[in-house]
Protein backbone atom coordinates (compact mmCIF):
# COMPACT_ATOMS: atom_id res chain seq x y z
CA UNK A 1 0.00 0.00 0.00
CA UNK A 2 0.73 3.71 -0.56
CA UNK A 3 -0.08 7.01 -1.42
CA UNK A 4 -1.22 5.92 -4.33
CA UNK A 5 -3.84 3.94 -2.46
CA UNK A 6 -4.46 6.99 -0.03
CA UNK A 7 -5.56 9.42 -3.73
CA UNK A 8 -7.44 6.61 -4.60
CA UNK A 9 -9.45 6.56 -1.57
CA UNK A 10 -9.58 10.07 -1.44
CA UNK A 11 -11.05 10.24 -5.03
CA UNK A 12 -13.76 7.98 -4.06
CA UNK A 13 -15.21 9.70 -0.45
CA UNK A 14 -14.81 13.14 -3.11
CA UNK A 15 -17.15 11.74 -5.36
CA UNK A 16 -19.31 10.55 -2.47
CA UNK A 17 -19.46 12.41 0.38
CA UNK A 18 -18.26 15.92 -0.50
CA UNK A 19 -21.15 17.46 -1.29
CA UNK A 20 -22.45 19.38 1.11
CA UNK A 21 -20.21 18.46 4.21
CA UNK A 22 -17.05 20.09 3.32
CA UNK A 23 -16.18 22.86 5.79
CA UNK A 24 -14.45 25.58 4.05
CA UNK A 25 -12.83 27.18 7.58
CA UNK A 26 -11.29 23.41 8.30
CA UNK A 27 -8.08 22.37 6.20
CA UNK A 28 -7.70 19.90 3.74
CA UNK A 29 -7.06 17.10 5.96
CA UNK A 30 -9.79 17.88 8.70
CA UNK A 31 -12.40 17.69 6.01
CA UNK A 32 -10.92 14.34 4.69
CA UNK A 33 -10.65 12.91 7.46
CA UNK A 34 -14.54 14.05 8.05
CA UNK A 35 -15.66 12.22 5.03
CA UNK A 36 -14.02 9.50 6.02
CA UNK A 37 -15.89 9.24 9.24
CA UNK A 38 -19.41 9.45 7.39
CA UNK A 39 -18.23 6.74 4.40
CA UNK A 40 -17.05 4.30 7.60
CA UNK A 41 -20.68 4.86 8.89
CA UNK A 42 -22.08 4.09 5.13
CA UNK A 43 -20.00 1.12 5.18
CA UNK A 44 -21.42 -0.77 8.37
CA UNK A 45 -24.90 0.41 7.82
CA UNK A 46 -25.25 0.24 4.56
CA UNK A 47 -27.77 1.85 1.95
CA UNK A 48 -30.58 3.23 3.53
CA UNK A 49 -33.21 2.19 0.96
CA UNK A 50 -35.97 4.36 2.25
CA UNK A 51 -35.63 3.77 5.86
CA UNK A 52 -35.09 6.39 8.14
CA UNK A 53 -31.39 6.42 8.80
CA UNK A 54 -29.52 8.86 11.04
CA UNK A 55 -26.76 10.24 10.01
CA UNK A 56 -24.27 12.90 11.32
CA UNK A 57 -20.87 14.36 11.17
CA UNK A 58 -19.97 15.42 13.99
CA UNK A 59 -15.98 15.83 13.61
CA UNK A 60 -14.67 19.70 14.83
CA UNK A 61 -12.84 21.23 17.80
CA UNK A 62 -15.57 19.97 20.06
CA UNK A 63 -16.11 16.40 19.05
CA UNK A 64 -14.84 14.63 22.26
CA UNK A 65 -13.00 11.76 19.86
CA UNK A 66 -16.49 10.87 17.60
CA UNK A 67 -16.62 12.14 14.31
CA UNK A 68 -19.66 10.62 12.76
CA UNK A 69 -22.87 8.64 14.11
CA UNK A 70 -25.29 6.41 12.28
CA UNK A 71 -28.42 5.15 13.50
CA UNK A 72 -30.31 2.48 11.46
CA UNK A 73 -33.75 2.30 13.85
CA UNK A 74 -34.77 -0.60 10.76
CA UNK A 75 -31.16 -2.67 11.11
CA UNK A 76 -31.63 -1.78 15.17
CA UNK A 77 -27.71 -0.76 15.10
CA UNK A 78 -25.83 2.52 16.21
CA UNK A 79 -22.20 3.01 14.97
CA UNK A 80 -20.05 5.31 16.65
CA UNK A 81 -16.74 6.66 14.18
CA UNK A 82 -13.59 8.20 14.92
CA UNK A 83 -10.97 8.20 11.97
CA UNK A 84 -7.49 9.65 11.33
CA UNK A 85 -6.87 10.64 7.54
CA UNK A 86 -2.77 9.63 6.57
CA UNK A 87 -1.88 11.39 3.79
CA UNK A 88 1.11 9.74 3.59
CA UNK A 89 -0.47 5.99 4.11
CA UNK A 90 2.07 5.43 7.63
CA UNK A 91 1.20 4.64 11.18
CA UNK A 92 -2.16 3.81 12.88
CA UNK A 93 -4.28 5.59 15.66
CA UNK A 94 -2.76 6.98 18.85
CA UNK A 95 -3.93 5.69 22.15
CA UNK A 96 -4.74 9.67 23.32
CA UNK A 97 -6.98 9.99 20.26
CA UNK A 98 -9.22 6.23 20.87
CA UNK A 99 -9.30 7.27 24.49
CA UNK A 100 -10.92 10.17 23.90
CA UNK A 101 -13.19 8.98 21.30
CA UNK A 102 -14.08 6.24 24.02
CA UNK A 103 -15.41 9.02 26.81
CA UNK A 104 -17.68 10.47 23.92
CA UNK A 105 -19.30 7.08 23.29
CA UNK A 106 -20.03 6.63 27.06
CA UNK A 107 -20.96 9.51 27.63
CA UNK A 108 -23.62 9.13 25.12
CA UNK A 109 -24.79 5.68 25.90
CA UNK A 110 -25.29 7.00 29.56
CA UNK A 111 -21.92 5.71 31.26
CA UNK A 112 -19.88 7.37 33.40
CA UNK A 113 -17.08 9.63 31.59
CA UNK A 114 -15.68 13.03 32.62
CA UNK A 115 -17.49 16.04 33.33
CA UNK A 116 -17.60 17.39 29.03
CA UNK A 117 -21.35 16.94 27.54
CA UNK A 118 -21.51 14.47 24.83
CA UNK A 119 -21.38 16.34 21.37
CA UNK A 120 -23.99 15.67 19.02
CA UNK A 121 -27.29 17.13 17.74
CA UNK A 122 -29.85 16.82 20.05
CA UNK A 123 -32.15 14.88 17.14
CA UNK A 124 -29.00 12.51 17.62
CA UNK A 125 -28.73 12.36 20.80
CA UNK A 126 -32.48 11.08 21.30
CA UNK A 127 -32.49 9.02 18.37
CA UNK A 128 -29.37 6.74 19.95
CA UNK A 129 -31.01 6.69 23.40
CA UNK A 130 -34.79 6.01 21.53
CA UNK A 131 -32.82 2.99 19.90
CA UNK A 132 -30.99 1.48 22.58
CA UNK A 133 -34.39 1.37 24.74
CA UNK A 134 -35.75 -1.02 21.73
CA UNK A 135 -35.04 -5.16 22.38
CA UNK A 136 -32.14 -6.26 20.17
CA UNK A 137 -30.48 -2.85 19.71
CA UNK A 138 -27.01 -2.88 18.57
CA UNK A 139 -23.67 -0.76 19.11
CA UNK A 140 -20.86 -0.56 16.50
CA UNK A 141 -17.55 0.96 17.38
CA UNK A 142 -15.51 1.95 14.49
CA UNK A 143 -12.17 3.15 14.09
CA UNK A 144 -11.23 4.33 10.62
CA UNK A 145 -7.81 5.36 9.07
CA UNK A 146 -5.80 5.77 5.67
CA UNK A 147 -3.02 4.50 7.41
CA UNK A 148 -1.79 0.93 6.84
CA UNK A 149 -1.15 -0.48 10.23
CA UNK A 150 -3.65 -2.14 12.51
CA UNK A 151 -4.18 -0.89 16.02
CA UNK A 152 -1.47 -1.62 18.62
CA UNK A 153 -1.75 -3.47 21.65
CA UNK A 154 -1.94 -0.72 23.87
CA UNK A 155 -4.48 1.16 21.87
CA UNK A 156 -6.68 -2.20 21.48
CA UNK A 157 -6.80 -2.84 25.14
CA UNK A 158 -8.83 0.05 26.07
CA UNK A 159 -11.36 -0.73 23.69
CA UNK A 160 -11.67 -4.61 24.26
CA UNK A 161 -12.21 -3.39 27.88
CA UNK A 162 -15.39 -1.03 26.79
CA UNK A 163 -16.92 -3.73 24.89
CA UNK A 164 -16.50 -5.79 28.22
CA UNK A 165 -18.62 -3.67 29.60
CA UNK A 166 -21.23 -3.07 27.02
CA UNK A 167 -21.19 -6.99 26.88
CA UNK A 168 -21.72 -8.47 30.84
CA UNK A 169 -25.43 -9.32 30.17
CA UNK A 170 -25.20 -13.16 30.53
CA UNK A 171 -27.85 -14.97 28.55
CA UNK A 172 -27.48 -12.57 25.68
CA UNK A 173 -26.02 -12.10 22.32
CA UNK A 174 -23.34 -9.21 22.72
CA UNK A 175 -24.46 -5.77 22.44
CA UNK A 176 -21.55 -4.16 21.23
CA UNK A 177 -18.67 -5.17 18.44
CA UNK A 178 -15.75 -3.24 16.91
CA UNK A 179 -14.28 -2.86 13.56
CA UNK A 180 -11.22 -1.14 12.19
CA UNK A 181 -10.75 -0.08 8.79
CA UNK A 182 -7.27 0.38 7.70
CA UNK A 183 -5.76 1.36 3.99
CA UNK A 184 -6.27 -1.97 2.90
CA UNK A 185 -10.09 -2.68 3.25
CA UNK A 186 -10.71 0.95 2.18
CA UNK A 187 -9.04 0.71 -0.77
CA UNK A 188 -11.13 -2.56 -1.23
CA UNK A 189 -14.21 -1.57 -0.53
CA UNK A 190 -14.05 1.07 -3.43
CA UNK A 191 -14.88 -1.77 -5.87
CA UNK A 192 -18.13 -3.87 -4.64
CA UNK A 193 -17.91 -7.66 -4.20
CA UNK A 194 -20.40 -9.63 -4.50
CA UNK A 195 -22.32 -11.37 -2.04
CA UNK A 196 -21.45 -15.24 -2.00
CA UNK A 197 -23.59 -16.96 -4.73
CA UNK A 198 -25.67 -19.89 -3.28
CA UNK A 199 -27.43 -22.04 -5.35
CA UNK A 200 -30.29 -24.69 -3.54
CA UNK A 201 -31.84 -27.69 -4.83
CA UNK A 202 -34.89 -28.25 -2.54
CA UNK A 203 -37.86 -30.67 -2.87
CA UNK A 204 -41.47 -28.58 -2.63
CA UNK A 205 -44.85 -30.66 -1.56
CA UNK A 206 -48.03 -28.98 -2.80
CA UNK A 207 -46.53 -26.45 -4.28
CA UNK A 208 -48.35 -23.78 -6.45
CA UNK A 209 -47.06 -20.24 -8.59
CA UNK A 210 -47.55 -17.16 -9.42
CA UNK A 211 -46.65 -15.29 -12.37
CA UNK A 212 -47.31 -11.51 -11.96
CA UNK A 213 -45.41 -9.37 -11.34
CA UNK A 214 -42.76 -11.77 -10.16
CA UNK A 215 -42.39 -15.05 -10.36
CA UNK A 216 -43.14 -17.33 -7.40
CA UNK A 217 -43.42 -20.61 -5.75
CA UNK A 218 -44.78 -21.45 -2.51
CA UNK A 219 -45.28 -24.75 -0.52
CA UNK A 220 -44.04 -26.96 2.47
CA UNK A 221 -40.41 -28.04 2.51
CA UNK A 222 -38.95 -30.86 4.97
CA UNK A 223 -37.55 -28.71 8.10
CA UNK A 224 -34.61 -31.42 7.63
CA UNK A 225 -33.87 -30.31 3.90
CA UNK A 226 -33.96 -26.79 5.27
CA UNK A 227 -31.51 -27.77 8.51
CA UNK A 228 -28.97 -29.22 5.91
CA UNK A 229 -28.97 -25.17 3.84
CA UNK A 230 -27.81 -24.31 7.12
CA UNK A 231 -25.19 -26.73 7.57
CA UNK A 232 -23.89 -26.04 4.18
CA UNK A 233 -24.09 -22.49 3.73
CA UNK A 234 -24.45 -21.29 7.30
CA UNK A 235 -24.82 -17.33 7.96
CA UNK A 236 -24.06 -17.16 3.85
CA UNK A 237 -27.96 -17.70 3.71
CA UNK A 238 -28.85 -14.32 4.94
CA UNK A 239 -26.43 -12.69 3.03
CA UNK A 240 -29.38 -9.90 2.09
CA UNK A 241 -31.59 -10.10 5.12
CA UNK A 242 -31.48 -6.66 6.65
CA UNK A 243 -30.77 -8.32 10.37
CA UNK A 244 -28.06 -10.58 11.42
CA UNK A 245 -29.09 -13.82 13.46
CA UNK A 246 -29.49 -13.06 16.94
CA UNK A 247 -30.54 -16.08 19.15
CA UNK A 248 -33.65 -15.47 20.97
CA UNK A 249 -34.24 -18.31 23.52
CA UNK A 250 -38.29 -17.71 23.68
CA UNK A 251 -38.23 -18.26 20.00
CA UNK A 252 -35.59 -20.71 19.60
CA UNK A 253 -37.33 -23.18 22.12
CA UNK A 254 -40.81 -22.49 20.80
CA UNK A 255 -39.37 -23.55 17.91
CA UNK A 256 -37.62 -26.79 18.89
CA UNK A 257 -40.26 -27.39 21.13
CA UNK A 258 -42.73 -27.83 18.35
CA UNK A 259 -40.19 -30.20 16.46
CA UNK A 260 -40.09 -32.23 19.11
CA UNK A 261 -43.68 -32.53 20.25
CA UNK A 262 -45.87 -31.71 17.32
CA UNK A 263 -43.53 -31.78 13.98
CA UNK A 264 -46.72 -32.86 12.25
CA UNK A 265 -48.22 -28.95 13.00
CA UNK A 266 -44.94 -27.13 12.16
CA UNK A 267 -46.39 -25.36 9.26
CA UNK A 268 -49.54 -24.25 11.30
CA UNK A 269 -47.82 -23.09 14.11
CA UNK A 270 -44.28 -21.38 12.25
CA UNK A 271 -44.72 -18.36 9.73
CA UNK A 272 -42.66 -20.16 7.12
CA UNK A 273 -39.33 -18.65 5.53
CA UNK A 274 -38.94 -16.25 1.76
CA UNK A 275 -36.21 -16.53 -0.35
CA UNK A 276 -35.32 -14.74 -2.67
CA UNK A 277 -33.20 -15.95 -6.09
CA UNK A 278 -31.79 -14.67 -9.23
CA UNK A 279 -33.02 -17.59 -11.16
CA UNK A 280 -35.66 -20.35 -10.23
CA UNK A 281 -35.53 -23.47 -12.52
CA UNK A 282 -38.46 -26.64 -12.26
CA UNK A 283 -36.53 -30.21 -12.57
CA UNK A 284 -38.68 -32.00 -15.12
CA UNK A 285 -41.63 -33.06 -14.84
CA UNK A 286 -42.04 -30.78 -12.52
CA UNK A 287 -44.65 -28.90 -13.83
CA UNK A 288 -46.92 -31.59 -14.34
CA UNK A 289 -47.21 -32.38 -10.94
CA UNK A 290 -48.40 -30.33 -8.09
CA UNK A 291 -48.06 -33.09 -5.37
CA UNK A 292 -44.13 -32.47 -5.22
CA UNK A 293 -41.87 -30.27 -7.57
CA UNK A 294 -38.10 -30.47 -7.61
CA UNK A 295 -36.61 -26.50 -7.57
CA UNK A 296 -33.09 -25.25 -8.16
CA UNK A 297 -32.43 -21.48 -7.03
CA UNK A 298 -29.67 -19.56 -8.38
CA UNK A 299 -27.79 -16.86 -6.11
CA UNK A 300 -30.55 -17.76 -3.36
CA UNK A 301 -31.26 -15.63 0.08
CA UNK A 302 -33.27 -16.17 3.08
CA UNK A 303 -34.73 -12.76 3.51
CA UNK A 304 -37.17 -13.68 6.21
CA UNK A 305 -37.12 -16.53 8.42
CA UNK A 306 -33.64 -16.53 9.16
CA UNK A 307 -34.32 -17.32 12.66
CA UNK A 308 -36.29 -20.54 11.84
CA UNK A 309 -33.38 -21.84 9.98
CA UNK A 310 -31.03 -20.99 12.07
CA UNK A 311 -32.54 -22.69 14.77
CA UNK A 312 -33.95 -25.87 13.09
CA UNK A 313 -29.81 -25.94 11.60
CA UNK A 314 -28.61 -26.18 15.52
CA UNK A 315 -31.40 -29.17 15.88
CA UNK A 316 -29.16 -31.38 13.96
CA UNK A 317 -26.74 -33.41 16.08
CA UNK A 318 -28.97 -33.32 18.76
CA UNK A 319 -31.96 -35.22 20.31
CA UNK A 320 -34.24 -33.07 18.16
CA UNK A 321 -32.76 -34.06 14.63
CA UNK A 322 -34.71 -37.12 14.41
CA UNK A 323 -38.09 -35.20 14.51
CA UNK A 324 -36.87 -33.14 11.60
CA UNK A 325 -38.27 -35.16 8.84
CA UNK A 326 -41.54 -34.89 10.11
CA UNK A 327 -41.80 -31.25 10.27
CA UNK A 328 -42.79 -29.11 7.47
CA UNK A 329 -42.10 -25.68 6.61
CA UNK A 330 -44.11 -23.33 4.56
CA UNK A 331 -41.54 -21.51 2.21
CA UNK A 332 -42.30 -19.14 -0.67
CA UNK A 333 -39.61 -18.81 -3.49
CA UNK A 334 -39.16 -15.18 -5.71
CA UNK A 335 -37.42 -14.76 -8.81
CA UNK A 336 -35.62 -11.42 -8.58
CA UNK A 337 -33.48 -11.26 -11.50
CA UNK A 338 -29.71 -9.20 -10.86
CA UNK A 339 -31.35 -6.10 -13.41
CA UNK A 340 -34.68 -5.71 -10.84
CA UNK A 341 -32.66 -5.52 -7.57
CA UNK A 342 -34.50 -2.59 -6.83
CA UNK A 343 -37.76 -4.98 -6.06
CA UNK A 344 -35.56 -7.27 -4.41
CA UNK A 345 -34.58 -5.06 -1.50
CA UNK A 346 -38.50 -3.80 -1.35
CA UNK A 347 -39.30 -7.19 -0.60
CA UNK A 348 -36.65 -7.97 1.71
CA UNK A 349 -37.63 -4.61 3.53
CA UNK A 350 -41.54 -5.22 3.95
CA UNK A 351 -41.12 -8.91 4.58
CA UNK A 352 -39.30 -8.19 7.55
CA UNK A 353 -41.45 -5.25 8.87
CA UNK A 354 -45.10 -5.67 7.73
CA UNK A 355 -47.85 -7.90 9.49
CA UNK A 356 -45.72 -8.90 12.66
CA UNK A 357 -47.27 -10.66 15.35
CA UNK A 358 -46.04 -9.90 19.12
CA UNK A 359 -47.02 -12.03 22.10
CA UNK A 360 -49.02 -9.09 23.58
CA UNK A 361 -51.50 -9.39 20.78
CA UNK A 362 -52.52 -13.45 22.53
CA UNK A 363 -53.71 -10.98 25.30
CA UNK A 364 -56.98 -10.46 23.35
CA UNK A 365 -57.71 -13.83 23.78
CA UNK A 366 -57.86 -13.24 27.57
CA UNK A 367 -61.04 -13.04 29.34
CA UNK A 368 -59.52 -11.44 32.11
CA UNK A 369 -58.74 -8.40 29.77
CA UNK A 370 -62.14 -8.01 28.14
CA UNK A 371 -62.98 -7.40 32.04
CA UNK A 372 -60.62 -5.10 32.60
CA UNK A 373 -61.84 -3.26 28.99
CA UNK A 374 -65.57 -2.81 30.91
CA UNK A 375 -64.16 -1.97 34.56
CA UNK A 376 -62.11 0.70 33.26
CA UNK A 377 -64.97 2.07 30.38
CA UNK A 378 -66.96 2.72 34.09
CA UNK A 379 -63.82 4.83 35.64
CA UNK A 380 -63.53 6.49 31.95
CA UNK A 381 -60.93 4.76 30.36
CA UNK A 382 -60.78 3.51 26.85
CA UNK A 383 -58.25 0.29 27.07
CA UNK A 384 -57.11 -0.94 23.98
CA UNK A 385 -55.97 -4.47 23.36
CA UNK A 386 -54.58 -4.97 20.16
CA UNK A 387 -51.82 -3.25 18.96
CA UNK A 388 -53.21 -2.09 15.47
CA UNK A 389 -56.81 -1.30 17.54
CA UNK A 390 -57.70 2.98 17.12
CA UNK A 391 -58.82 4.39 20.30
CA UNK A 392 -62.23 5.94 19.96
CA UNK A 393 -61.54 8.50 22.73
CA UNK A 394 -60.72 12.16 21.41
CA UNK A 395 -58.90 12.32 24.79
CA UNK A 396 -55.71 10.39 24.71
CA UNK A 397 -55.29 10.76 28.52
CA UNK A 398 -58.10 8.82 28.73
CA UNK A 399 -57.09 5.92 26.54
CA UNK A 400 -54.76 2.97 28.13
CA UNK A 401 -53.26 0.24 25.85
CA UNK A 402 -52.14 -2.70 27.03
CA UNK A 403 -48.81 -2.56 26.86
CA UNK A 404 -48.62 0.18 28.81
CA UNK A 405 -51.16 -1.59 31.18
CA UNK A 406 -48.53 -4.56 31.59
CA UNK A 407 -45.43 -2.12 32.30
CA UNK A 408 -47.36 0.40 34.96
CA UNK A 409 -48.56 -3.30 36.78
CA UNK A 410 -45.12 -4.63 36.21
CA UNK A 411 -43.26 -1.79 38.14
CA UNK A 412 -45.79 -1.28 40.79
CA UNK A 413 -45.85 -5.41 41.30
CA UNK A 414 -43.75 -5.96 45.24
CA UNK A 415 -41.61 -7.68 43.03
CA UNK A 416 -38.64 -6.25 41.90
CA UNK A 417 -38.03 -8.64 39.03
CA UNK A 418 -41.08 -7.83 37.35
CA UNK A 419 -39.79 -4.43 36.94
CA UNK A 420 -36.15 -5.43 35.53
CA UNK A 421 -38.57 -7.69 33.38
CA UNK A 422 -40.49 -4.73 32.01
CA UNK A 423 -36.94 -3.23 31.12
CA UNK A 424 -35.33 -6.31 29.75
CA UNK A 425 -37.57 -7.86 27.80
CA UNK A 426 -41.63 -6.40 27.40
CA UNK A 427 -42.58 -9.26 25.66
CA UNK A 428 -41.57 -11.58 28.43
CA UNK A 429 -44.36 -9.81 30.53
CA UNK A 430 -47.04 -11.46 27.90
CA UNK A 431 -44.79 -14.74 27.02
CA UNK A 432 -44.14 -16.19 30.74
CA UNK A 433 -47.40 -17.36 31.57
CA UNK A 434 -46.72 -17.08 35.41
CA UNK A 435 -45.37 -13.44 34.83
CA UNK A 436 -48.54 -12.45 32.84
CA UNK A 437 -51.02 -14.56 35.24
CA UNK A 438 -49.56 -12.37 38.60
CA UNK A 439 -49.95 -9.19 36.51
CA UNK A 440 -53.23 -9.91 34.57
CA UNK A 441 -55.56 -12.28 36.85
CA UNK A 442 -59.17 -12.14 38.40
CA UNK A 443 -57.87 -10.15 41.50
CA UNK A 444 -56.70 -7.55 38.95
CA UNK A 445 -57.82 -3.96 40.12
CA UNK A 446 -58.52 -1.82 37.67
CA UNK A 447 -58.39 1.40 39.58
CA UNK A 448 -54.96 0.29 40.85
CA UNK A 449 -54.29 -0.33 36.66
CA UNK A 450 -55.34 3.20 36.00
CA UNK A 451 -52.90 4.76 38.69
CA UNK A 452 -50.01 2.49 37.63
CA UNK A 453 -50.49 4.01 34.46
CA UNK A 454 -50.69 7.22 35.24
CA UNK A 455 -47.74 7.40 37.52
CA UNK A 456 -45.49 5.38 36.10
CA UNK A 457 -46.59 7.99 32.31
CA UNK A 458 -45.87 11.06 34.93
CA UNK A 459 -42.40 9.73 35.48
CA UNK A 460 -41.26 8.55 32.03
CA UNK A 461 -42.18 11.93 31.13
CA UNK A 462 -40.02 13.78 33.94
CA UNK A 463 -37.23 11.67 32.73
CA UNK A 464 -37.93 12.19 29.14
CA UNK A 465 -37.08 15.98 30.08
CA UNK A 466 -33.90 14.87 32.17
CA UNK A 467 -31.97 12.81 29.26
CA UNK A 468 -32.39 15.45 27.21
CA UNK A 469 -30.55 17.58 29.29
CA UNK A 470 -27.93 15.43 30.74
CA UNK A 471 -25.42 13.29 29.95
CA UNK A 472 -22.98 10.61 31.72
CA UNK A 473 -24.34 8.41 33.99
CA UNK A 474 -27.47 10.59 35.12
CA UNK A 475 -28.51 10.28 31.27
CA UNK A 476 -27.98 6.83 31.18
CA UNK A 477 -30.23 6.41 34.48
CA UNK A 478 -32.92 8.36 33.47
CA UNK A 479 -32.87 6.32 30.09
CA UNK A 480 -32.67 2.91 31.34
CA UNK A 481 -33.64 3.06 34.94
CA UNK A 482 -37.07 4.32 34.46
CA UNK A 483 -38.95 1.38 35.75
CA UNK A 484 -36.98 0.60 38.78
CA UNK A 485 -37.84 4.61 39.47
CA UNK A 486 -41.42 4.05 38.87
CA UNK A 487 -41.36 0.48 40.94
CA UNK A 488 -39.63 2.61 44.28
CA UNK A 489 -41.98 5.60 43.73
CA UNK A 490 -44.87 2.91 43.73
CA UNK A 491 -43.96 0.51 46.50
CA UNK A 492 -43.68 3.74 48.48
CA UNK A 493 -47.16 4.90 47.91
CA UNK A 494 -48.23 0.98 48.55
CA UNK A 495 -51.09 -0.95 46.96
CA UNK A 496 -53.76 0.47 49.64
CA UNK A 497 -53.01 3.86 48.06
CA UNK A 498 -53.34 2.96 44.70
CA UNK A 499 -56.71 0.57 45.15
CA UNK A 500 -58.64 3.28 47.29
CA UNK A 501 -60.51 5.41 45.74
CA UNK A 502 -60.26 7.92 48.62
CA UNK A 503 -56.67 8.57 48.13
CA UNK A 504 -55.77 11.61 46.28
CA UNK A 505 -53.83 10.56 42.73
CA UNK A 506 -53.90 14.20 42.14
CA UNK A 507 -51.76 15.24 44.91
CA UNK A 508 -49.35 12.29 44.96
CA UNK A 509 -48.28 13.21 40.80
CA UNK A 510 -47.66 16.85 41.80
CA UNK A 511 -45.55 15.64 44.49
CA UNK A 512 -43.53 13.44 42.31
CA UNK A 513 -41.10 15.43 40.52
CA UNK A 514 -38.96 15.79 43.90
CA UNK A 515 -39.27 12.33 44.90
CA UNK A 516 -38.31 10.94 41.07
CA UNK A 517 -35.04 13.44 41.60
CA UNK A 518 -34.06 11.77 44.68
CA UNK A 519 -33.98 8.67 43.60
CA UNK A 520 -31.98 9.44 40.41
CA UNK A 521 -29.53 11.22 42.20
CA UNK A 522 -28.92 8.35 45.06
CA UNK A 523 -28.91 5.92 41.83
CA UNK A 524 -26.10 8.46 39.92
CA UNK A 525 -23.60 8.41 42.84
CA UNK A 526 -24.19 4.76 44.05
CA UNK A 527 -23.63 3.56 40.37
CA UNK A 528 -20.61 1.77 39.21
CA UNK A 529 -17.99 3.60 37.36
CA UNK A 530 -17.29 1.06 34.44
CA UNK A 531 -21.02 -0.21 33.76
CA UNK A 532 -23.69 0.25 31.25
CA UNK A 533 -26.87 1.18 32.71
CA UNK A 534 -28.42 -0.91 30.03
CA UNK A 535 -27.44 -3.89 31.32
CA UNK A 536 -27.40 -3.29 35.01
CA UNK A 537 -31.06 -2.49 34.76
CA UNK A 538 -31.97 -5.47 32.99
CA UNK A 539 -30.31 -7.59 35.59
CA UNK A 540 -32.42 -8.34 38.90
CA UNK A 541 -28.79 -8.80 41.35
CA UNK A 542 -27.45 -5.88 39.72
CA UNK A 543 -30.19 -3.99 40.33
CA UNK A 544 -30.52 -4.93 44.11
CA UNK A 545 -27.13 -4.37 44.65
CA UNK A 546 -27.46 -1.01 43.49
CA UNK A 547 -30.54 -0.01 45.14
CA UNK A 548 -28.92 -1.61 48.33
CA UNK A 549 -25.66 0.79 47.52
CA UNK A 550 -27.89 3.89 47.00
CA UNK A 551 -29.40 3.38 50.47
CA UNK A 552 -33.08 3.45 48.86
Amino acid sequence: MSKFHVSQIETHVRALHEEGNWEPELDEVNNLSRLLALHAVHLVLGPSEGTQQILEITDGTKDRGIDAIGVDPTAKLVVFVQSKWRQDGSGSMSLGDVLKFLQGVKSLLGMRADDEPAHASEETKKAVRDLLKTPGARIRLVTVTTAVDALSQDVQDPVSELLGQLNDLEGTEPLAAHTHFTQAELFNSISEHARPSISIELQMLDWGRASEPQKMYYGRVSAAEIASWFKAHGADLFAENIRVVIPRSDINDGILRTVNSEPERFAYYNNGITMLAEAIEIGPGGALNRDVGYFKLTGASIVNGAQTVSTLGSALGTEHEPNLGNAFVLVRCIEVPKTEDEIGRRITRYANTQNEVSSQDFAFLDQQQHRLVRELQVLGYEYILRSAERPKSKEPEKVIEVRQAAVALACASANLAHSVIAKREVSRLFSEPSVYRSLFNPQTDPLRLMRAVRITAAIDAMLDKIERERDGAEAGIAVHGRRVIAHLVMRKLGDKFLKDPESDLEKALKGLASEVSQYLESLTRAFPANAYPGNVFKNQSRVAALIQQAKI
